[in-house]
């Protein structure tokens, strides 16, 4: 044991000097590393961080920005006109069954057959046998259902004329199909043996046909008067297109001549002095997008003064309107102009307003769905709160992302309840000021093919200067913008 201590003294004592150890430093691998090889490991890092995101930028989705501007739109308040046109009645020379062959608003040539009388029910019944909906070839059903389709696609549970409309549309298009083919039949029936029963009324001239009518059908500017323009004015309007049998003598359809009609606007005396030295100018016509380019004569009669304004096309655009508005592109106001690309439609859930409930966990109203608690199983109201909703006099329009179809709301306070379902579209942009996609309503004045113009200073809706996604289609509400 004493041997093995000598040993390891002695080799300690050959080992040091002067009595102390001497320690021997290691060798670390970085000392053997040049500073050019930092230098080319941070650029080599740098270089791939550029290649990964130049890849990721080419292959994402580009979403091109518009700033929102300004323009100038008309706004003057609304003219009431009442249109005159070159026109007259024509009426059934006998009594009977009546047949049509010419649709509402379409143009009859010179000498063309619009209806025919059957003073029996023979012929006329044959004639609708041959010419029914069942004959109604493939080509021709796809025309009706264009406009069904076209209808559903501008739906709106709140404007109720457009039912009647719609109505009309569809029943004048079966009308112009079905009547196609009955002028065919009736020639090829009525050569048939006795046609003394048969009778087919054509047109001395070419003219647009209309089955409605007004007490001021063919007057000029001289047989306007001040009470036209009174509201509640009956002008007597009707509609003359019937089923079945007609009398000798009956107004059958209305026939407008002529391209070129005027619109008598009545307007104050300022309007009037603005319009005195004008002899042209730009209106626009029961809200039509476009604006109307048309001759001006300004005539004052005691103390009424009146615009009449002479147009060249667009009759039988409005050929059923005896009463239009009229707005003069004179005076202006300040509108946002937003590109037709960037206008989208989004669908909503439709909840009563009376159903918002406070609630002291938030800071505003919320809406209480039913549920029940996960952990014991009893019922529940499980609050839903909709940071931003628009909302017009009774409904509040709720993201389809809050609700579910079927969910149930209550009104604690009130005891109402609503079942959620109801739904309806609002047109709006998707803006981008806060780097992601947020949809906001826009209310469309007019527009021509590219732009339109949408009201300013709308609650929660579009301001001067908002960034907007160009493209509506490559926006995703809530999506955040790389």
């Amino acid at each position: 044991m004493s041997g093995r201590s000598d040993s390891r003294k002695e080799h300690i004592r050959k080992g040091q000097k002067g009595g102390k150890i001497t320690k021997v430093p290691k060798r670390r691998l970085t000392s053997h590393l040049r500073p050019e090889f930092f230098g080319a490991l941070i650029f080599a890092v740098i270089f791939i961080y550029l290649i990964i995101n130049i890849l990721f930028y080419a292959n994402k989705n580009k979403v091109a920005i518009y700033e929102v501007q300004g323009d100038n739109i008309s706004t003057e308040n609304r003219f009431t006109g009442v249109a005159l046109r070159n026109e007259n009645i024509i009426s059934s020379d006998y009594a009977g069954y009546i047949n049509y062959y010419i649709q509402n608003g379409k143009r009859s040539a010179k000498n063309g057959v619009i209806f025919s009388v059957d003073e029996g029910s023979k012929l006329y019944s044959e004639i609708l046998e041959k010419s029914g909906v069942d004959q109604l070839e493939d080509n021709d059903i796809k025309q009706i259902k264009n406009v069904i389709y076209g209808y559903l696609d501008d739906y709106s549970g709140f404007r109720f004329d457009e039912v009647a409309e719609f109505k009309r549309e569809v029943s004048d298009t079966i009308y112009e199909l079905i009547n196609d083919s009955s002028i065919e039949n009736m020639k090829s029936i009525a050569s048939v043996g006795s046609t003394s029963a048969f009778h087919v009324k054509r047109t001395e001239q070419a003219g647009v046909v209309s089955y409605r009518n007004d007490k001021l059908c063919g007057i000029d500017f001289e047989g306007v008067t001040d009470d036209m323009f009174e509201k509640g004015y009956d002008f007597g309007q009707q509609n003359l297109r019937s089923t079945g049998l007609v009398s000798a003598g009956e107004p059958i359809c209305r026939l407008v001549t002529d391209e070129n009609w005027q619109i008598a606007v009545k307007v104050p005396e300022n309007v009037y002095i603005s319009l005195l030295e004008l002899d042209r100018v730009s209106i626009y016509v029961n809200d039509y997008y476009l604006p109307i380019d048309c001759d001006l004569k300004t005539v004052q009669r005691g103390s009424s003064y009146f615009a009449v304004l002479s147009l060249d096309k667009y009759m039988p655009m409005f050929i059923d309107d005896r009463v239009v508005s009229v707005e003069f592109e004179a005076s202006v106001e300040g509108g946002l102009k937003v590109p037709l690309s960037a206008i989208t439609k989004k669908e909503f859930y439709l909840v009563p307003l009376t159903l918002l409930c406070d609630d002291p966990q938030y800071t505003g109203q919320v809406f209480k769905k039913e549920g029940y608690s996960e952990e014991t199983g009893n019922p529940i109201y499980i609050p839903v709160y909709p940071s931003k909703y628009f909302s017009d006099d009774y409904y509040a329009y709720i993201d389809t992302e809050l609700l579910n179809e079927g969910d149930v709301l209550d009104n604690p306070e009130t005891d109402e309840r609503f079942k959620v379902g109801l739904k309806n579209t609002i047109e709006g942009v998707y803006i981008v000021n806060k780097g992601y996609f947020q949809f906001v309503k826009v209310e469309r004045i007019r527009q021509n093919a590219e732009y339109a113009i949408v009201k300013k200073g709308t609650k929660d809706g579009l301001n001067l200067y908002d960034h907007i996604a160009l493209d509506a289609t490559k926006a995703k509400d809530k999506q955040i913008i790389y």
